[in-house]
């Protein structure tokens, strides 16, 4: 979502994440499976109308595991388009008022789930229709901003068909509340940010899952560039924060490359 002065952008992400551990039911294990994700992800977002805007984006995934279970597969991951509203504009200054922005968003199951994969290489995305709802606050002060989202989605149920799974997966409700800050001199921003993500447990076949939990902590580098060019440099890490569960912690580098047009 665009959340500046622009009228569109586009942004390339390239990103690699390495698994570090698994959280079961409490418990933290090291793991041992060496297991990578490599993405390459198009953004894209348009203002079309006035305050409308509306995006897409794109992600193509490489994973791999070493092991007597391991292996690699390349793909697409799960697509997801937004329908964007400023429903909060900054047309006069105020210190304290925010830009807001509403959004909806479907996510499409192009991706591969882990309930149809038979090995975690695999598993491309969520694999299920999701629907959201969110909103973005945003906040500049000469050399400091300030940022806040908040989503909720609803993903939807399926039936699936494997030597691994039969019968219906039935997820539930899931959201992530972020919030960052930076500081900016000459061309150049530094920030910082923490994203907490929690998801429903799932049935599958009716064998009730747990909920799943994590945080990820962001530390970022970027610059601009001319011609509205921006690129970004940054390193994101889910063992740092919060009360993990059910899940994997990964670290990731990422390495981001934005063009801009101005209104």
């Amino acid at each position: 979502m665009i959340t500046g002065d622009d009228k569109a952008q586009v942004t390339t992400t390239f990103s690699d994440a390495q698994v570090d551990t698994q959280v079961q039911q409490g418990v933290w294990y090291k793991d041992e499976a060496s297991r990578r994700t490599r993405s390459l992800k198009i953004e894209t977002a348009h203002i079309f109308a006035d305050r409308w805007q509306a995006g897409l984006s794109v992600p193509v995934l490489q994973k791999s595991q070493a092991g007597a279970q391991g292996g690699e597969s390349s793909g697409l991951g799960d697509l997801a388009a937004q329908l964007g509203y400023e429903y909060l504009p900054d047309w006069d200054y105020n210190p304290w008022r925010p830009k807001g922005v509403g959004f909806l968003a479907l996510v499409t199951p192009t991706g591969t789930s882990r309930y149809e994969a038979d090995r975690d290489d695999q598993s491309r995305g969520r694999g299920l229709w999701s629907i959201g709802v969110g909103t973005i606050l945003s906040k500049n002060w000469i050399l400091w901003d300030m940022s806040s989202s908040l989503e909720i989605h609803r993903s939807l149920s399926k039936s699936v068909h494997t030597s691994q799974v039969e019968g219906s997966v039935e997820p539930g409700f899931g959201g992530t509340w972020s919030i960052g800050a930076g500081y900016n001199w000459s061309r150049f921003r530094c920030g910082a940010s923490i994203a907490w993500a929690y998801e429903d447990a799932v049935s599958v076949a009716g064998t009730q899952g747990d909920i799943e939990r994590s945080a990820t902590g962001t530390l970022l580098l970027s610059s601009t560039f001319q011609n509205n060019w921006a690129g970004t440099l940054a390193y994101a890490d889910q063992t740092w924060f919060g009360d993990p569960s059910n899940t994997t912690l990964s670290k990731t580098i990422l390495l981001s490359v934005q063009k801009r047009w101005a209104r």
